[in-house]
């Protein structure tokens, strides 16, 4: 028996597929919050992962193939940052 991550996808995920995986992620991270209060977080570009520390989980292992893996797929574009919101923003201190 193969996970399904082994299998090959000959499209990508649909935006619906997408927004359930990201649900079922953030309500296991809220759980698991909820329990520990306490999460590992890797950011850069873009890109956020979030994970949620456990006795059988190598965190540093998990962050190290993953910044690999999306090296290897998207190059050095993948530290750059897209504003979804059109101009960038002025610099300056937080208001609200």
């Amino acid at each position: 028996m193969t996970d399904s991550s082994s299998k090959a996808r000959d499209k990508p995920l649909s935006t619906a597929e997408m927004m359930m995986a990201q649900d079922l992620m953030e309500s296991k991270i809220a759980e698991a919050k909820a329990n520990s209060k306490m999460t590992h977080l890797l950011m850069f570009g873009n890109f956020r992962m979030e994970i949620v520390p456990s006795a059988d989980t190598d965190v540093e292992k998990i962050f190290k193939d993953t910044m690999s893996f999306l090296h290897d797929k998207y190059g050095d574009g993948i530290l750059k940052t897209d504003s979804p919101s059109g101009p960038a923003l002025p610099m300056g201190g937080m208001h609200g």
